[in-house]
Protein backbone atom coordinates (compact mmCIF):
# COMPACT_ATOMS: atom_id res chain seq x y z
CA UNK A 1 0.00 0.00 0.00
CA UNK A 2 2.97 2.42 0.65
CA UNK A 3 4.28 1.48 -2.13
CA UNK A 4 1.52 1.97 -4.46
CA UNK A 5 0.79 5.21 -2.26
CA UNK A 6 4.17 6.63 -3.12
CA UNK A 7 3.24 5.72 -7.09
CA UNK A 8 0.34 8.16 -6.63
CA UNK A 9 2.22 10.93 -5.11
CA UNK A 10 4.62 10.88 -7.56
CA UNK A 11 2.31 10.61 -10.47
CA UNK A 12 0.44 13.50 -8.42
CA UNK A 13 3.58 15.50 -8.13
CA UNK A 14 4.30 15.20 -12.10
CA UNK A 15 0.73 16.19 -13.25
CA UNK A 16 1.36 18.73 -10.81
CA UNK A 17 4.69 20.12 -12.32
CA UNK A 18 3.54 19.84 -15.66
CA UNK A 19 0.13 21.78 -14.61
CA UNK A 20 2.59 24.02 -13.63
CA UNK A 21 4.95 24.34 -16.24
CA UNK A 22 1.92 24.35 -18.53
CA UNK A 23 0.50 27.56 -16.51
CA UNK A 24 3.43 29.29 -16.67
CA UNK A 25 3.74 29.23 -20.25
CA UNK A 26 0.18 30.17 -20.57
CA UNK A 27 0.75 33.20 -18.08
CA UNK A 28 3.85 34.23 -19.95
CA UNK A 29 1.34 33.97 -23.39
CA UNK A 30 -1.32 36.00 -21.69
CA UNK A 31 1.41 38.56 -20.79
CA UNK A 32 2.75 38.36 -24.75
CA UNK A 33 -0.75 38.55 -25.96
CA UNK A 34 -1.31 41.59 -23.48
CA UNK A 35 1.48 43.03 -25.08
CA UNK A 36 0.69 42.89 -28.12
CA UNK A 37 -2.98 44.36 -27.40
CA UNK A 38 -1.68 47.02 -25.62
CA UNK A 39 0.96 47.67 -28.19
CA UNK A 40 -1.58 47.79 -30.78
CA UNK A 41 -4.54 49.87 -28.73
CA UNK A 42 -0.99 52.70 -28.39
CA UNK A 43 -0.10 52.21 -32.16
CA UNK A 44 -3.40 52.96 -33.15
CA UNK A 45 -4.12 55.88 -30.46
CA UNK A 46 -0.64 57.58 -31.73
CA UNK A 47 -1.98 57.58 -35.43
CA UNK A 48 -5.64 59.11 -34.40
CA UNK A 49 -3.78 61.95 -32.55
CA UNK A 50 -0.79 62.34 -35.61
CA UNK A 51 -3.63 62.40 -38.00
CA UNK A 52 -5.78 64.84 -36.07
CA UNK A 53 -2.59 66.76 -35.87
CA UNK A 54 -2.26 67.36 -39.54
CA UNK A 55 -5.47 67.75 -40.05
CA UNK A 56 -5.45 70.44 -37.56
CA UNK A 57 -2.64 72.47 -39.32
CA UNK A 58 -3.66 71.65 -42.51
CA UNK A 59 -7.13 73.43 -41.88
CA UNK A 60 -5.62 75.82 -40.62
CA UNK A 61 -4.05 76.97 -43.75
CA UNK A 62 -6.43 75.92 -45.86
CA UNK A 63 -9.06 78.17 -44.05
CA UNK A 64 -9.93 81.63 -42.02
CA UNK A 65 -12.00 82.88 -39.67
CA UNK A 66 -13.59 86.27 -40.75
CA UNK A 67 -16.24 87.24 -38.32
CA UNK A 68 -17.19 84.16 -37.05
CA UNK A 69 -16.96 82.44 -40.77
CA UNK A 70 -14.65 80.22 -41.94
CA UNK A 71 -14.04 80.91 -45.47
CA UNK A 72 -11.54 78.67 -47.95
CA UNK A 73 -8.32 80.27 -48.45
CA UNK A 74 -7.02 80.47 -52.26
CA UNK A 75 -4.59 77.14 -52.55
CA UNK A 76 -3.20 75.71 -55.39
CA UNK A 77 -5.67 74.85 -58.19
CA UNK A 78 -3.91 71.44 -58.71
CA UNK A 79 -4.69 70.33 -54.60
CA UNK A 80 -8.21 69.82 -56.15
CA UNK A 81 -9.87 66.76 -57.47
CA UNK A 82 -11.00 67.92 -61.24
CA UNK A 83 -8.09 70.72 -61.24
CA UNK A 84 -5.26 71.00 -63.71
CA UNK A 85 -3.23 73.58 -64.89
CA UNK A 86 -4.79 74.18 -68.05
CA UNK A 87 -7.92 74.38 -66.58
CA UNK A 88 -7.49 77.32 -64.02
CA UNK A 89 -5.39 78.77 -66.91
CA UNK A 90 -8.61 78.89 -69.34
CA UNK A 91 -10.75 80.23 -66.24
CA UNK A 92 -8.30 82.96 -65.40
CA UNK A 93 -7.99 83.80 -68.98
CA UNK A 94 -12.08 83.45 -69.26
CA UNK A 95 -12.83 86.05 -66.30
CA UNK A 96 -10.15 88.39 -67.83
CA UNK A 97 -11.51 88.21 -71.28
CA UNK A 98 -15.20 88.27 -69.54
CA UNK A 99 -16.06 92.31 -70.99
CA UNK A 100 -20.01 91.83 -70.13
CA UNK A 101 -19.37 90.91 -66.31
CA UNK A 102 -20.26 93.35 -63.73
CA UNK A 103 -17.67 95.95 -62.41
CA UNK A 104 -17.24 97.29 -58.67
CA UNK A 105 -19.92 99.18 -57.54
CA UNK A 106 -22.17 97.30 -60.43
CA UNK A 107 -23.69 95.11 -57.67
CA UNK A 108 -23.95 95.66 -53.87
CA UNK A 109 -24.80 92.31 -51.81
CA UNK A 110 -26.31 92.32 -47.85
CA UNK A 111 -25.67 88.66 -46.91
CA UNK A 112 -27.55 89.00 -43.94
CA UNK A 113 -27.68 86.71 -41.29
CA UNK A 114 -26.00 83.23 -41.48
CA UNK A 115 -28.85 80.53 -41.35
CA UNK A 116 -29.08 77.11 -39.84
CA UNK A 117 -31.66 74.53 -40.53
CA UNK A 118 -34.70 76.00 -42.34
CA UNK A 119 -36.24 79.51 -41.84
CA UNK A 120 -35.94 83.04 -42.51
CA UNK A 121 -33.28 84.65 -40.79
CA UNK A 122 -32.46 87.69 -42.73
CA UNK A 123 -35.22 90.55 -43.08
CA UNK A 124 -33.46 92.29 -46.17
CA UNK A 125 -33.51 91.17 -49.47
CA UNK A 126 -30.11 89.92 -50.82
CA UNK A 127 -29.32 92.16 -53.29
CA UNK A 128 -29.06 96.23 -51.85
CA UNK A 129 -28.38 97.54 -55.63
CA UNK A 130 -27.45 96.88 -59.88
CA UNK A 131 -26.41 99.06 -61.94
CA UNK A 132 -29.13 98.41 -64.51
CA UNK A 133 -26.93 99.88 -66.99
CA UNK A 134 -25.44 96.68 -67.15
CA UNK A 135 -28.86 94.95 -68.74
CA UNK A 136 -28.43 97.37 -71.90
CA UNK A 137 -26.01 95.10 -73.07
CA UNK A 138 -27.27 92.55 -75.61
CA UNK A 139 -26.28 89.60 -74.08
CA UNK A 140 -28.20 90.41 -70.77
CA UNK A 141 -31.41 92.46 -72.66
CA UNK A 142 -31.68 89.08 -75.22
CA UNK A 143 -31.88 86.71 -71.96
CA UNK A 144 -34.36 89.16 -69.88
CA UNK A 145 -36.63 88.96 -73.26
CA UNK A 146 -36.33 85.12 -72.53
CA UNK A 147 -37.38 86.14 -69.44
CA UNK A 148 -40.22 88.15 -70.17
CA UNK A 149 -41.40 86.06 -72.91
CA UNK A 150 -41.92 83.00 -70.37
CA UNK A 151 -40.40 80.25 -72.86
CA UNK A 152 -40.32 78.03 -69.94
CA UNK A 153 -42.70 77.02 -67.56
CA UNK A 154 -41.42 76.67 -63.97
CA UNK A 155 -42.81 73.38 -63.01
CA UNK A 156 -40.59 70.31 -64.12
CA UNK A 157 -44.48 68.18 -64.50
CA UNK A 158 -45.66 70.57 -67.38
CA UNK A 159 -44.43 69.63 -70.68
CA UNK A 160 -42.20 72.17 -72.10
CA UNK A 161 -42.92 73.46 -75.80
CA UNK A 162 -41.17 71.54 -78.26
CA UNK A 163 -38.14 73.50 -79.92
CA UNK A 164 -39.53 74.68 -83.24
CA UNK A 165 -40.50 77.74 -85.07
CA UNK A 166 -40.37 81.23 -83.26
CA UNK A 167 -39.23 79.51 -79.80
CA UNK A 168 -35.95 77.61 -81.67
CA UNK A 169 -34.76 80.61 -83.48
CA UNK A 170 -35.14 83.18 -80.57
CA UNK A 171 -32.90 80.40 -78.32
CA UNK A 172 -30.88 79.56 -81.50
CA UNK A 173 -30.29 83.43 -81.75
CA UNK A 174 -29.71 84.22 -78.35
CA UNK A 175 -27.49 80.91 -78.27
CA UNK A 176 -25.16 82.16 -80.97
CA UNK A 177 -24.77 85.37 -79.56
CA UNK A 178 -23.44 84.01 -76.35
CA UNK A 179 -20.60 81.57 -78.45
CA UNK A 180 -19.84 84.56 -80.75
CA UNK A 181 -17.65 85.75 -77.20
CA UNK A 182 -14.62 85.74 -76.71
CA UNK A 183 -15.13 83.92 -73.29
CA UNK A 184 -16.61 80.98 -75.14
CA UNK A 185 -13.93 80.68 -77.76
CA UNK A 186 -11.63 80.11 -75.08
CA UNK A 187 -14.25 77.12 -73.69
CA UNK A 188 -14.59 76.02 -77.19
CA UNK A 189 -10.80 76.09 -78.29
CA UNK A 190 -9.79 74.11 -74.37
CA UNK A 191 -12.84 71.41 -75.51
CA UNK A 192 -11.26 71.10 -78.73
CA UNK A 193 -7.62 70.48 -77.25
CA UNK A 194 -9.51 67.31 -75.23
CA UNK A 195 -11.37 66.49 -78.42
CA UNK A 196 -14.55 67.25 -76.68
CA UNK A 197 -15.46 70.29 -78.53
CA UNK A 198 -19.21 70.08 -79.50
CA UNK A 199 -20.78 71.31 -82.51
CA UNK A 200 -23.54 73.56 -82.66
CA UNK A 201 -26.41 71.30 -82.88
CA UNK A 202 -24.95 69.25 -79.75
CA UNK A 203 -24.41 72.21 -77.93
CA UNK A 204 -28.43 73.46 -78.90
CA UNK A 205 -29.10 69.54 -77.85
CA UNK A 206 -26.96 69.63 -74.31
CA UNK A 207 -28.82 72.78 -73.11
CA UNK A 208 -32.39 73.23 -74.62
CA UNK A 209 -33.26 69.27 -75.12
CA UNK A 210 -36.02 68.15 -73.03
CA UNK A 211 -36.25 65.50 -70.68
CA UNK A 212 -38.19 64.23 -67.82
CA UNK A 213 -38.24 65.41 -63.96
CA UNK A 214 -41.75 64.53 -63.23
CA UNK A 215 -43.13 61.32 -64.62
CA UNK A 216 -41.66 61.00 -67.83
CA UNK A 217 -43.19 64.39 -69.16
CA UNK A 218 -40.70 66.40 -70.83
CA UNK A 219 -40.65 69.13 -68.71
CA UNK A 220 -37.01 70.18 -67.71
CA UNK A 221 -33.83 70.97 -69.96
CA UNK A 222 -30.33 72.12 -68.71
CA UNK A 223 -31.47 75.57 -69.94
CA UNK A 224 -34.36 75.69 -67.48
CA UNK A 225 -33.04 74.02 -64.48
CA UNK A 226 -29.20 76.39 -64.87
CA UNK A 227 -30.72 79.57 -65.75
CA UNK A 228 -34.48 79.93 -65.57
CA UNK A 229 -34.93 77.18 -62.24
CA UNK A 230 -37.62 75.15 -61.77
CA UNK A 231 -40.27 73.70 -59.87
CA UNK A 232 -40.23 70.41 -57.97
CA UNK A 233 -42.74 69.23 -55.42
CA UNK A 234 -42.75 71.73 -52.60
CA UNK A 235 -38.45 72.87 -53.63
CA UNK A 236 -36.80 74.99 -56.45
CA UNK A 237 -35.00 72.78 -58.62
CA UNK A 238 -31.68 74.39 -60.37
CA UNK A 239 -32.03 78.00 -60.74
CA UNK A 240 -28.16 79.26 -60.79
CA UNK A 241 -28.11 82.16 -62.22
CA UNK A 242 -27.69 85.90 -60.49
CA UNK A 243 -29.86 87.62 -62.92
CA UNK A 244 -32.95 85.71 -62.79
CA UNK A 245 -32.82 85.64 -59.03
CA UNK A 246 -31.75 89.20 -58.82
CA UNK A 247 -35.09 89.92 -61.01
CA UNK A 248 -37.36 87.92 -59.18
CA UNK A 249 -36.46 89.62 -55.95
CA UNK A 250 -37.03 92.72 -57.05
CA UNK A 251 -40.79 92.06 -58.24
CA UNK A 252 -41.19 90.69 -55.40
CA UNK A 253 -41.28 86.84 -55.39
CA UNK A 254 -38.22 85.90 -53.75
CA UNK A 255 -37.95 85.99 -49.97
CA UNK A 256 -34.13 85.37 -49.13
CA UNK A 257 -33.41 83.78 -46.02
CA UNK A 258 -29.92 83.53 -45.01
CA UNK A 259 -26.41 82.21 -46.03
CA UNK A 260 -24.95 79.34 -45.46
CA UNK A 261 -21.27 80.42 -46.36
CA UNK A 262 -20.16 82.66 -49.17
CA UNK A 263 -16.83 83.71 -51.15
CA UNK A 264 -16.85 87.66 -50.39
CA UNK A 265 -18.93 88.17 -53.43
CA UNK A 266 -18.32 86.33 -55.95
CA UNK A 267 -19.83 82.94 -55.28
CA UNK A 268 -21.92 81.96 -52.08
CA UNK A 269 -24.37 79.22 -50.29
CA UNK A 270 -28.16 80.54 -49.15
CA UNK A 271 -31.54 79.49 -48.89
CA UNK A 272 -34.45 81.61 -49.81
CA UNK A 273 -38.28 80.82 -51.11
CA UNK A 274 -39.88 82.01 -54.43
CA UNK A 275 -43.01 82.50 -53.77
CA UNK A 276 -44.24 79.29 -52.18
CA UNK A 277 -41.12 77.20 -53.31
CA UNK A 278 -37.94 76.63 -51.33
CA UNK A 279 -34.73 76.15 -51.90
CA UNK A 280 -32.73 74.81 -49.23
CA UNK A 281 -29.60 75.42 -50.13
CA UNK A 282 -28.46 76.62 -53.73
CA UNK A 283 -26.25 79.55 -55.13
CA UNK A 284 -24.51 80.80 -58.32
CA UNK A 285 -22.03 83.15 -59.84
CA UNK A 286 -22.41 87.07 -58.97
CA UNK A 287 -21.53 89.54 -61.46
CA UNK A 288 -20.17 86.98 -64.16
CA UNK A 289 -22.14 87.10 -67.71
CA UNK A 290 -24.12 84.76 -69.45
CA UNK A 291 -21.75 84.20 -71.58
CA UNK A 292 -19.00 83.10 -68.89
CA UNK A 293 -21.07 81.08 -66.74
CA UNK A 294 -22.56 78.95 -69.93
CA UNK A 295 -18.68 78.90 -70.99
CA UNK A 296 -17.70 77.43 -67.66
CA UNK A 297 -20.48 75.43 -67.41
CA UNK A 298 -20.28 73.59 -70.73
CA UNK A 299 -16.73 72.77 -69.84
CA UNK A 300 -16.89 71.50 -66.56
CA UNK A 301 -20.07 68.83 -68.18
CA UNK A 302 -18.03 68.14 -71.22
CA UNK A 303 -14.54 67.82 -69.25
CA UNK A 304 -14.89 67.79 -65.45
CA UNK A 305 -17.84 66.03 -64.71
CA UNK A 306 -19.30 65.15 -61.45
CA UNK A 307 -19.60 66.36 -57.57
CA UNK A 308 -17.01 69.16 -57.55
CA UNK A 309 -15.62 67.66 -60.55
CA UNK A 310 -14.71 70.70 -61.80
CA UNK A 311 -12.42 72.93 -59.40
CA UNK A 312 -10.33 76.04 -60.00
CA UNK A 313 -9.48 79.41 -58.44
CA UNK A 314 -11.14 82.63 -59.91
CA UNK A 315 -10.33 86.32 -58.71
CA UNK A 316 -8.90 84.86 -55.90
CA UNK A 317 -11.58 82.71 -54.45
CA UNK A 318 -12.09 78.72 -54.60
CA UNK A 319 -14.80 77.65 -56.64
CA UNK A 320 -15.87 74.04 -56.92
CA UNK A 321 -18.43 73.54 -59.54
CA UNK A 322 -21.00 70.11 -59.57
CA UNK A 323 -22.00 69.03 -63.51
CA UNK A 324 -23.81 66.00 -64.74
CA UNK A 325 -25.62 65.02 -68.04
CA UNK A 326 -27.85 62.90 -69.20
CA UNK A 327 -29.21 61.01 -72.32
CA UNK A 328 -32.11 62.49 -73.72
CA UNK A 329 -34.23 62.49 -77.05
CA UNK A 330 -31.85 65.29 -78.34
CA UNK A 331 -28.84 62.74 -77.87
CA UNK A 332 -26.93 64.42 -74.66
CA UNK A 333 -28.37 67.14 -72.12
CA UNK A 334 -27.08 68.85 -69.35
CA UNK A 335 -28.88 67.85 -66.36
CA UNK A 336 -27.37 70.21 -63.59
CA UNK A 337 -24.34 72.56 -63.17
CA UNK A 338 -23.71 75.16 -60.58
CA UNK A 339 -20.90 76.35 -58.45
CA UNK A 340 -20.03 76.16 -54.58
CA UNK A 341 -17.54 77.48 -52.25
CA UNK A 342 -17.02 74.26 -50.57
Amino acid sequence: MAAEYQKLSEEDNGESRVFTQQHARDERLDARMRAVYFGLIAFALFITLSYGFIIHFDNKDKYDVVGGIKHIKSLNASSFKGSDAQLQKLVTNMYNADSDKAQAGDITLNWGNKIHGEGDTSDQPLFTHVNEALFQKPIYAKLIEIYNDNLFHPSVCTAEPKNEGARKAQLQAYLQLLTATPVYKLAHDYLDSLGKAPTDDELFALWFGTYSRCHSTQGSSGWEHVYSGEWKGEEIDGQHNWVRYYLLEKAGQINYHGYFSHENDLIGSFQYKWNDYLKREGGFFISTSPAFDLAIFTTCVLAHSGHSGCTFQLDGNYVAITSFHQKCNAGTCLSTSYPSDH
